[in-house]
């Protein structure tokens, strides 16, 4: 494979990325196989910098989203924490009245 298999693996997941909130796991799976095989197979001929500089990039990217999707994560079990102990709260409370 060429340098530019990886570019456009790059190019690929740059706008999966722009045009996507919640990841597809099967779509991710499959872009990473297939990145590390062009790496793997590259030639790091001139401008491999350049394309080593965008996948930093495209991590530094993937970072944050995790991040994000991390926190929502930890908000969602939060509030459900919350619904679960009033839930608990209000059935003590009617059992108590009766």
């Amino acid at each position: 494979m060429s340098d530019g298999a990886v570019g456009s693996l790059i190019s690929e997941m740059e706008k999966y990325l722009k045009e996507t909130e919640l990841p597809d796991i099967d779509f991710i799976v499959s872009w990473n196989e297939k990145f590390h095989a062009a790496v793997d197979a590259a030639e790091r001929g001139t401008g491999w910098q350049d394309i080593v500089d965008r996948a930093h990039v495209l991590g530094e990217e993937i970072q944050k989203r995790i991040g994000g999707l991390n926190y929502e994560r930890e908000q969602v079990r939060r509030e459900m924490e919350i619904q679960s102990l009033g839930k608990r709260a209000l059935k003590g409370y009617s059992s108590g009245i009766q």
